[in-house]
């Protein structure tokens, strides 16, 4: 599958580089796009898509979780999608009504991460940034196609793609010092604030 990934830096290099250390910025984007790219694969199987991804600050996460949300304070992820989906069990399809779809890849949409967030919320884990940022990349990019977890057995088929698409990732990415039951387990949800 060819999934491309359009990184929007917003925070700094060098302040990325240091949440993320040991790793650098650059293995980050690796990890992450690996993320987008198995979330894809798992959601809605081979085929050429793009998605926009962009790595914020609170400062700007606050202003658009207001704008777009009608929440006041940061969140730690939000997702733009550009289609319509139906999801049956862990399988996205583009809704019948969705429209025509020019040829080459298919752009979904935007995922916006706020790093501070994140930095906060691996504290509370007790985990590494890198992994609440794949985390974060990973079930944002559920949203783009279609998956909600507004009602549990929504949730149930998130979380579900979200340790299936984790488990590959852990496998692959031994850079990560992953830690064993991480970012899903927290209070029951693998995502306590946000969408």
């Amino acid at each position: 599958m060819a999934a491309s990934v359009t990184f929007h830096d917003r925070i700094g290099h060098e302040r990325l580089e240091s949440a993320v250390e040991p790793l650098t910025a650059d293995q980050l984007r690796d990890l992450l796009e690996a993320a987008v790219r198995e979330t894809t694969r798992a959601a809605i199987g081979d085929g050429e898509v793009e998605v926009e991804l962009t790595l914020c600050t609170d400062q700007e996460m606050t202003r658009l979780n207001f704008e777009y949300m009608r929440e006041r304070g940061p969140t730690d992820v939000l997702a733009f999608p550009l289609h319509e989906w139906s999801v049956d069990g862990n399988h996205s399809h583009l809704a019948d009504d969705d429209g025509f779809l020019p040829p080459g890849a298919m752009l979904l949409g935007d995922v916006l991460i706020d790093v501070d967030q994140a930095v906060r919320q691996a504290a509370e884990g007790r985990w590494s940034v890198a992994e609440e940022l794949t985390l974060l990349a990973i079930h944002g990019t559920l949203h783009l196609v279609g998956h909600d977890h507004a009602e549990l057995d929504e949730e149930e088929a998130m979380r579900a793609l979200e340790r299936s698409v984790l488990h590959v990732l852990h496998r692959k990415h031994h850079e990560v010092s992953w830690q064993p039951g991480s970012l899903f387990d927290r209070a029951g949800h693998a995502v306590t604030t946000g969408s």
